[in-house]
This record gives C-alpha cells, structure tokens and sequence, in this order.
C-alpha cells in the first residue's frame, strides 16, 4: 500500500509520545515493504531522536509567492479560512489556514491517508489521497476548557474519516460519542507498544538489602505544562507519604518539563530534563517506582515502560487498561485524588516484597507489547479501512 501520515511538527531533538508512536508505526509499515511518507506541518526536520524509515514531506516555503500582491495573499488566506469553518475551525484562522494552504498542496498519492491529531483532520478529510482515516491517540476534546476548542475537536470525528483507537478505553469512548450523534459505529483499534530491547529490568534491582529498603526512589514524566497530566497531585501525594514515613527516604526523579520547579514549596525533586529512549530506560533502571496520576490517557507509555524496566508501577486508569490490572502488575490510584496516591505510595515504600512482586507481574505482561506485534496490528486495520471502503464504492 502507499500510506501517509500527516503529522504535527517533528522537531530535531525533542518529541512528544504522540509523534513518537506515528514514526513508530510509520517505520513498521515500511519494514513489512509499503510505500509510506510523513506529511509534517511546516517547520519540520528530519529527527535525531528516531532513524525514520518513511519519506518525510515537509513544505518548503512559508510565505506566499513574492509576485502575488498584499492585497491578494490576504484574500486567499481568508478564503482558507472561511473554507475551513465548515471543518471546526473557528479560532485562530490564519496560521491554521495557511499551515493547510501549504500542506495541501505537498500531499501524496496513497491509498490511504491517515490523519494523527485532530488538527490534521480537516486537512485529511478535505485533501487526503486516497481512503482517509484517523488514528486518535486520545480523546482531544478532553484538553480544552474552552467551548471553542472543545467544538473544535468535537468536530473531527464527524468527518466521514475512518477512525482508528490507540486503546480499548478510547475505542469505547469515541464508539459512545458516534452512537450519541447517531453515525455509524466503527472503530477500528491499534494499540501503540514500546521498544523490549530498550526498556528492560537490571535483574534483581529491587531486592535491596535491609538499608536499602529505607530509600524509595520514584520517577515521574512531568507532563509538560499539561494539567491533566496530574502533576499537581503527584507532588502533593509525594509531599503526604514524606509526612506520613519521616524514617523513610521518598526520592523523586522528573524527566521532562513540568509544571512545578524542581525547588518547590510542595514536593522538591531531582530534575533530569528532557531525556531520549536510551537515557530514560537508564533513568528508569535505577528507580523503584514509576509514578503517574493523569486524570485521562489513551495508551501512554511511560507506565509501560517503567513495567518493562522492571519498576512497580502506580497508575491511574483511563487508558491504560489494555496492561494494567490492578493489584496483579500496579496499584490503580484513583484521578486527582492526592490521599489515593499518597496511599499507593506508603505501601510500596513500606512493602518491598509487594513492590518486587508488582514489579515481576509488570514484566511480563510488557512482553505481548512490542513494535513488531502492533505494527502488525496498524496493518491489519489499515489494510481493512481500504478493501472496506473500495469494495463499498465498486
């Protein structure tokens, strides 16, 4: 098959899990031999982070033709932007508008192209080659407060495009949202995975001897400036175990940016910045704990990974249930309640053999996640979108 992908902006050093798990997929694809290319919002570079196999296409110029007049270049953007109301776009018309004018006139022939992030729908549903579809990583929705972009990202789901879940709990949610706006109800799931001959245990590294045991080391993702991500509560959650265990040491390790400065008034931390795969699977190995208290997720990888390295993990739900059972390979902690976590915390600071015992469950239930295993899934359901539509249309 000729595949794209159309993604958001790639940047050279750092990424996001989103992006990270669309290259993921896109390398699989082209490893099983289809002709794939990345279409990325202006900007783009080629990654340091990912030895991308797909065709990257990125927009060459930003700015419109020298020979077109003022007057001109501002009507046509106003004409994309008026364009792009009927595809949820009701807020910031010019860099949306133009960021499509440009990218649409990059795409490819496919037989299928594939949107990422509820931004790129519109593009898709409107200059997309070929069967068109959308893998939603999350329910996007859920990131506004306000009533504009919550529409907005509404919006994308009533496209026609072929929707494709990154996990059961978004399958059902997306599925719950088309029976309620009574469309037709196929979602189509491909779960995301993590890379084994990276994220793997040191051995025994949690069956400390008796002085050891007084140390917890915790590591958290900060989340960026994200809200939902739980930051907050984790902070607060760490803060009451302190309280709670004063003959205990609570170590607590953040990677990547986040809300709170290492230095707080709440929960200090050690702050490890932005870290690529090898180093954060270093980072993980020599860590107790994985800790994560987001509101919402949709498949993310930080507590999966923290399992295959060999970390017990604490985690909440929403979107994780496609390999966390609680109680069997992590503690479920309930969303934004801080005694909940707190909780989950003291027990695994005050019960080592629990800790071992999680952490062993969590290693072996990552094994059924790898690239090769979901690659061959995005294929299946890639694969089903086309010969579904075509044989519709025949």
């Amino acid at each position: 098959m000729k595949i794209t992908f159309v993604s958001p902006r790639i940047e050279r050093k750092k990424f996001t899990g989103g992006t990270y798990c669309i290259l993921r997929h896109a390398n699989e694809l082209v490893s099983r031999g289809h002709n794939v290319s990345v279409v990325a919002y202006p900007k783009s570079v080629m990654p340091e982070w990912i030895d991308l196999k797909a065709k990257l296409i990125v927009p060459r110029h930003l700015k419109w033709p020298r020979h077109l007049p003022y007057g001109q270049a501002m009507l046509a953007t106003a004409s994309y932007a008026l364009d792009y109301i009927g595809y949820g776009y009701k807020g910031d018309y010019y860099s949306r508008a133009t960021a499509h004018a440009f990218l649409s006139e990059i795409m490819p022939d496919s037989d299928i192209t594939v949107a990422t992030v509820w931004e790129t729908a519109s593009l898709v549903a409107k200059h997309g080659k070929g069967r068109k579809a959308y893998f939603c990583q999350h329910y996007e929705p859920l990131f506004f407060e306000d009533k504009v972009g919550h529409s907005d990202a509404e919006a994308t789901y009533s496209y026609g495009l072929s929707l494709i879940a990154n996990s059961s709990w978004l399958k059902s949610r997306l599925e719950r949202r088309l029976r309620a706006t009574g469309e037709p109800v196929d979602v189509h799931l491909a779960t995301n995975a993590i890379d084994p001959h990276t994220f793997r245990s040191a051995g025994n590294n949690h069956l400390r001897t008796t002085n050891e045991s007084q140390i917890l080391r915790v590591i958290s993702y900060g989340g960026r400036d994200a809200q939902w991500k739980g930051f907050t509560e984790m902070a607060m959650a760490i803060r009451s175990a302190r309280n709670a265990l004063p003959e205990k040491i609570i170590e607590w390790s953040v990677y990547g940016d986040a809300m709170l400065s290492p230095n707080n008034d709440i929960a200090p931390y050690k702050y490890l910045g932005f870290l690529n795969q090898s180093e954060l699977a270093s980072a993980y190995r020599v860590n107790d704990v994985l800790l994560s208290a987001s509101w919402y997720e949709s498949f993310p990888l930080f507590p999966i990974e923290g399992m295959a390295s060999g970390l017990a993990v604490i985690t909440t739900a929403y979107g994780t249930e496609d390999y966390a059972v609680n109680e069997e390979n992590c503690l479920i902690v309930e969303p934004r309640n801080i005694e909940s976590i707190a909780c989950a915390i003291i027990r695994l600071a005050s019960d080592r053999v629990l800790l071992n015992q999680l952490a062993s469950s969590a290693e072996q239930v990552t094994k059924h996640h790898n690239w090769q295993t979901a690659g061959s899934g995005m294929e299946k359901v890639l694969h089903r979108i086309v010969s579904t539509q075509s044989s519709s249309r025949s």
